[in-house]
């Protein structure tokens, strides 16, 4: 299974390596005697999230404590513009390999079907693009939220997170934000934590939970966003990664 991905994902990141390629032989070539352009490679880490676990937040804050964007909406925007499709259908697309409760206009005719016939955009330009996408954003660095980005860019690329919780956990969380029944709750986590699960078996032909795709697993039962992101921190510095001075500072613990 695992050989499948990767000759998957190397197919469709295999455009958007050689424009890199061109874009360091560019600079290389404008460089004055005695100039580099080496420096360290950008930060990435991916961030894989069970429904109610706390990844929103935990990205912002993971973001800001390193000084990088948190990608996120982001993705969605510039999956949309490279493949010049309307954002309504690129977000039908993510992270979903079905859309059980879609609307039916009175021709029976689901609304994203229509925009995927008016755009010609099929499932696997959503993957070409989506791919390419993140292999830009790792070039400058970020906090990369879902969108099975750690089966994209692989250990050598970046730092792989997942955060989970226990369904009850998950879905007390989901009610209060929501303010829904626990009941309801329970159901979305359900539904959710299943359509990501689908859609990275289908994307990528792995297992979203299989713990051999990460560098560091937390279940956030027992944390808050703020404990749950100093012990990402701990582990990269254990890593060897390079944080920010501030970084611990910047959530309001100290080093």
């Amino acid at each position: 299974m695992r050989c499948n991905a990767d000759r998957m994902i190397e197919c469709l990141i295999k455009a958007q390596l050689t424009e890199l390629e061109a874009i360091r032989d560019s600079k290389s070539a404008v460089e004055k005697p005695g100039q580099t352009s080496q420096g360290p490679d950008p930060m990435v880490v991916t961030l894989s999230r069970g429904y109610g676990a706390m990844g929103c937040q935990i990205a912002h804050l993971l973001a800001e404590a390193l000084e990088l964007h948190c990608c996120d909406c982001l993705i969605l925007q510039e999956v949309a513009r490279r493949a010049n499709v309307d954002q309504a259908l690129v977000k039908a697309l993510d992270e979903h390999v079905s859309i059980i409760n879609s609307h039916v206009d009175d021709k029976g005719q689901h609304w994203w079907k229509r925009l995927i016939n008016r755009y010609s955009f099929t499932h696997a330009d959503y993957q070409d693009h989506l791919a390419k996408t993140i292999l830009s954003i790792s070039l400058h660095g970020g906090v990369i939220l879902g969108r099975g980005a750690n089966f994209i860019l692989g250990p050598e690329r970046a730092f792989r997170v997942r955060v989970v919780g226990s369904v009850e956990a998950c879905a007390k969380r989901v009610a209060d934000r929501e303010s829904i029944s626990i009941e309801r709750a329970t159901d979305k986590v359900i539904e959710q934590d299943y359509e990501r699960t689908e859609y990275v078996k289908k994307l990528y032909d792995a297992d979203i939970n299989d713990p051999l795709f990460y560098d560091l697993i937390i279940n956030t039962d027992r944390y808050s966003d703020v404990e749950t992101v100093e012990i990402i921190l701990n582990a990269m510095q254990q890593a060897r990664f390079a944080l920010p001075s501030d970084a611990y500072e910047s959530i309001g613990v100290s080093a």
